[in-house]
């Protein structure tokens, strides 16, 4: 690692406080249900981006921005739900004000881990996701526990750090009030709670599992790896696929 002089370790001090900034302003968006802007606010216009989850990857910036716009479609398409259900109270009130009713989606990340490549054309950083989100099912809102991480490549774009690569990964993804170690494979009762008929996320587009829902039987499953200092993005590992 090459030494640094005071205005360079000063900017690298000013690079963190932003990279932390971006993680929290996307957490603040998924608590009021802004999540659906995340592609246009937060990432790279680099042709190889790729969001990571459980389930698979979403690669290229049409799939990963169709990713954000399906839990933009999820949330319009449930504030329209549960105002069916609560007519006295939410009709005649518009797709503005319907926006986000019925959900929650607090998901704060923290004890980021954030490395800065030499060059400063990069970034890495790892940060554990914890709290709780709802869904719009059926039975009406069914909250859920979230423990997780967001393991994160950034690169620097126009004076300003943004989303390159991300895992966005599910640890423990299970209804409030179950055992942490419920899996819906091994708990059929749980598929009571139908999701809405007319809302699909979008297939990634390499399906493959990053991650296994914890149960209690699960193997023993590593988080991701943490960042380490580095020069250049060709001397570490990536987050994308």
């Amino acid at each position: 690692m090459r030494k640094l002089y005071p205005d360079a370790m000063l900017e690298r001090l000013e690079w963190r406080r932003d990279i932390r900034n971006l993680m929290g302003r996307l957490s603040a968006d998924y608590a009021v249900r802004e999540e659906g802007s995340a592609y246009k606010r937060y990432w790279s216009r680099r042709e190889d981006v790729c969001l990571g989850v459980n389930e698979g990857w979403y690669v290229g910036p049409e799939t990963v921005a169709g990713y954000y716009a399906a839990l933009e479609d999820e949330i319009v398409l449930g504030g329209k739900c549960v105002q069916k259900d609560f007519p006295d109270k939410l009709a005649g009130f518009s797709d503005e004000q319907l926006h986000g009713v019925g959900g929650i989606s607090y998901i704060p990340v923290d004890s980021q881990i954030i490395e800065i490549a030499d060059d400063g054309a990069t970034a890495k950083g790892l940060f554990n996701i914890r709290g709780s989100y709802s869904r719009i099912t059926t039975s009406g809102p069914i909250a859920y526990w979230l423990f997780g991480w967001a393991a994160v490549d950034f690169i620097m774009e126009d004076g300003q750090w943004r989303i390159w690569h991300m895992q966005w990964l599910r640890n423990v993804d299970v209804q409030c009030g179950t055992p942490f170690g419920t899996a819906p494979k091994k708990f059929p009762e749980m598929a009571a709670y139908a999701p809405m008929a007319d809302f699909h996320m979008p297939e990634p587009t390499v399906k493959t599992t990053l991650m296994e829902n914890y149960y209690t039987d699960r193997p023993f499953t590593k988080s991701p790896k943490a960042p380490e200092p580095y020069e250049t993005f060709d001397d570490t590992f990536s987050y994308g696929m």
